[in-house]
């Protein structure tokens, strides 16, 4: 059994990873696109080195033309400073492309495996995972990296070559002076290294506060009926207002930041602008220093600051994308108890059902569970029957793998269903739970999921076996007939059978039905009974009832209480022993 709660799943706890590692795994995604990255990156380098090469142009410009007057000179320079100006336009247009390009296919690989991970994982973990949280992780948080894959991307590598080219500039045309300026980038990196200190705490609460919402919008939205039946609208915005609240402060707390952060820059600006004319002020009077190279510094110092506020502003995007790198990279790194085996048994029929000395828990020793065995022959009818929160349905869980043993074992065929691949198991079982989940689809959609084997003849025979087929056919559609979300659209009985439906199309050797007609109209329930004798022939069949009608007809019927078989037999003898069975069947008839 997982501990998920060390695992970082519960309580919205996420596990923090270094920048290096968060960095170093997200580049793992760019490595199949390697090539049109080095091509961005290519361009980047161009695109800076046009730019950071104006004010050397202006400094040519002022020292060899202007002040020599030579107009014919500065006119041809003008036009390369022109061509240069319209070449870093059409860089800069590859540049967004490419990574543009690159982004969206980062984003596609990413969301998908997000998505092919959430449908590998065990029941327990959607036992602590709201549905509301998981959609941020393949939507919101995956955009925040689709903004530093794109624009961030660029704008890092634009300004950090940026910065580069300028201090190569700078040292060109006069190392002393370059050295002086350099003297302010220790506080510049001190004030950049606390601010990111801060604003990634806050970008992590950010994304934090808004899977709570967002599992909270969710939930609501699903239960809106029993939050407006039993008057809890109040409460309801109360706590999501509280949510909100959450997130604004934390908004609030990142303006804040950002807020004192650029002035902070700007000052540090100002103090270099200032010790650079201070110390050039007596070169130039003492002719050491050419007037264009100050007006070039000039330049390039303003140059160097806006790079450097443009890197900070990228923080924004960055630590965005890395509080969002770690709520996804926490998902990913979470494996799931139920796994397929190394060694996988050779595929069992799927006639013969044991469960063998079986005790289950879903959390810690709090035993669902206890000491069960049973074995259900090939082609025999095996019921479970008891009260609410007996263990029935957990049974059927465990069958189907959704959630691993704790003990004892579960053999199908003699095989170890540990040993067998999750799909041939499930490959081998038709199921109805007593909760029919339709999708947005269409009734025939519904039905075959998407299985091209099973198509409108094949669901035109399973509906008419079922007698079900006029419920179908008054439909506007007929079978074609979109159900909307949740199957909003048919009745209780009718979602019913569209499930029932669903299970028997795929014609398996096991069939489970888990409290299949409790949730059904009498005349739903009467149609489905008269079915299910005829499709349960040559199956290995189990079912769980409530209603304790739909279990007579079984050739043999197990009694659970407190997790544990009390009584076995047949409806007769059950009755003739006057135990827990009889009693259960007399409360139904007083129902």
């Amino acid at each position: 059994m997982i501990d998920y709660k060390n695992k970082g799943i519960l309580k919205d706890s996420i596990r923090e990873y270094s920048l290096l590692v968060a960095i170093k795994r997200l580049m793992t995604y760019i490595r199949p696109y390697s090539t049109m990255a080095l091509g961005a990156f290519i361009l980047s380098i161009v695109s800076s080195a046009l730019l950071v090469l104006r004010p050397y142009l202006i400094k040519i410009a002022i020292d060899n033309h202007i002040i020599s007057g030579n107009l014919v000179g500065l006119n041809r320079l003008m036009i390369l400073f022109i061509v240069l100006y319209l070449v870093r336009l059409i860089v800069g247009y590859l540049i967004g492309l490419t990574t543009g390009l690159l982004g969206q296919n980062v984003m596609h690989d990413l969301r998908m495996d997000i998505f092919t991970h959430i449908l590998s994982m065990e029941m327990r973990f959607f036992d602590h995972n709201r549905v509301g949280r998981l959609m941020t992780r393949t939507t919101d948080d995956v955009n925040a990296l689709n903004e530093l894959y794109t624009s961030g991307a660029v704008r890092i590598m634009n300004n950090s070559s940026i910065l580069l080219g300028i201090i190569i500039i700078m040292f060109i045309m006069d190392w002393k002076l370059a050295l002086i300026t350099l003297t302010i980038t220790p506080l510049m990196y001190l004030a950049a290294h606390m601010f990111a200190n801060k604003i990634r705490v806050v970008y992590r609460n950010i994304r934090k506060g808004t899977a709570r919402l967002s599992a909270f919008l969710q939930e609501s939205i699903q239960g809106i009926r029993i939050i407006q039946l039993m008057r809890r609208t109040s409460w309801s915005f109360n706590k999501f207002s509280s949510y909100s609240e959450n997130i604004m402060g934390s908004r609030i707390a990142n303006v804040k930041y950002y807020g004192l952060f650029f002035p902070v820059m700007e000052f540090i600006g100002a103090l270099g602008l200032a010790v650079i004319l201070s110390s050039s002020g007596w070169r130039i009077l003492q002719g050491t220093l050419q007037i264009g190279v100050i007006v070039a510094y000039i330049r390039l110092v303003d140059m160097f600051f806006w790079p450097v506020r443009e890197l900070a502003e990228n923080f924004n995007v960055m630590l965005s994308a890395l509080a969002a790198s770690e709520r996804i990279f926490t998902l990913l790194d979470t494996r799931s108890g139920i796994r397929d085996p190394e060694m996988p048994a050779p595929k069992p029929a799927g006639t013969e059902i044991v469960f063998d000395k079986v005790w289950f828990a879903y959390d810690g020793e709090d035993w669902v569970l206890k000491d069960i065995s049973f074995r259900v022959a090939p082609g025999e009818r095996v019921a479970f029957a008891g009260p609410s929160g007996a263990g029935k349905t957990s049974i059927v869980s465990l069958l189907l793998r959704y959630y691993e043993v704790n003990r004892g074992r579960i053999l199908v065929d003699g095989r170890d269903i540990r040993d067998i691949p999750l799909a041939e198991l499930r490959g081998l079982i038709s199921f109805v739970g007593q909760e029919p989940f339709l999708f947005n689809r269409s009734v025939s959609d519904n039905i075959n999921l998407g299985d091209d084997n099973i198509n409108s003849e094949r669901i035109r025979k399973v509906l008419t076996k079922m007698r079900a087929d006029k419920f179908f056919d008054s439909l506007e559609n007929g079978l074609n007939t979109v159900v909307r979300e949740r199957g909003s659209r048919l009745s209780q009985g009718q979602q019913q059978l569209v499930s029932f439906a669903r299970a028997l199309a795929t014609d398996r050797k096991i069939l489970i039905l888990d409290e299949a007609t409790s949730s059904v109209d009498t005349f739903t329930e009467n149609l489905i009974q008269e079915a299910v004798p005829v499709l349960m022939e040559n199956r290995t069949s189990i079912v769980i009832a409530h209603r304790l009608s739909t279990v007579r007809n079984v050739n043999c019927i197990h009694v659970i209480a407190h997790g544990k078989i009390r009584e076995t037999g047949s409806h007769a003898e059950l009755m003739e022993r006057n135990g827990l069975y009889a009693k259960l069947c007399k409360m139904h008839m007083e129902e």
